[in-house]
């Protein structure tokens, strides 16, 4: 005999809101944030806590290709070939030159959250990892001296020129190189003080998870429209 099972309105109610689920991407754009401590699901999954989130290079993503033998969010190595703080990854890479296996340490930023602009605006790029300028010199000589008050030049610009720089429209401004901040782009957030440290621009979601059967934390990587979250409006602050 089968057996009836009757479910209340409030019951009803509370099954309805707890399917209601949209992916990060749809949250991103509907309320405008992320943030870690959020809990997620994927398909595989059912239960992943967002630890940060990782800005890569367009390349990176569309090709899977080694940039400067650095392949950022690439995460669930061997313990012992990566260290995962809050702020930041670092990560042994392994590469094969053709003639034995190189290896070379990498650090990727972490960040605690992201918001769209909400206005125009420009950012000292002194301040930003920038992952389509890791390997520009113009670039690399403006983050090493950050805060030495290094002056930038329309020469030194034109002699250190490449695609990714003017892809990205990055002005000089007495001295300083600015990046333009449209309204609506995506900011990634520091952990200590919620500042602007990156535009987002191929964006992760790098989860954590205990494994069933052996215990042991986990980390992947998703993309944004990899995982589902509650439709629901709650800041984590």
């Amino acid at each position: 005999m089968r057996r009836k099972i009757v479910i209340n309105e409030v019951e009803k109610q509370t099954i309805f809101m707890d399917n209601k689920r949209i992916t990060l991407q749809e949250h991103l754009d509907k309320f405008g944030w992320l943030r870690s401590r959020m809990i997620a699901k994927s398909n595989l999954i059912n239960e992943v806590e967002i630890y940060g989130f990782i800005n890569c290079s367009k390349e990176m993503v569309d090709e899977f290709k080694y940039h400067q033998y650095n392949l950022f969010g690439i995460v669930n190595k061997d313990p012992g070939q990566q260290i995962i703080r809050c702020n930041y990854m670092y990560q042994i890479i392994e590469w094969y030159d053709g003639n034995r296996v190189q290896h070379t340490g990498v650090v990727t930023p972490i960040y605690v959250g992201l918001r769209k602009s909400v206005e125009d605006t420009e950012i000292n790029i002194e301040e930003l990892h920038i992952p389509d300028l890791i390997n520009n010199e113009l670039y690399k000589l403006i983050r090493s001296r950050k805060g030495n008050g290094v002056e930038v030049t329309e020469q030194m610009v034109k002699k250190k020129l490449s695609k990714e720089w003017t892809e990205h429209n990055i002005l000089i401004k007495e001295g300083k190189a600015m990046m333009p901040v449209h309204k609506g782009d995506i900011l990634c957030q520091h952990i200590i003080d919620n500042s602007t440290k990156s535009i987002g621009q191929e964006l992760l979601a790098l989860c954590r998870y205990i494994h069933r059967e052996t215990g042991r934390m986990c980390y992947t990587q998703y993309g944004l429209d990899e995982l589902t979250v509650k439709d629901e409006e709650y800041d984590l602050l």
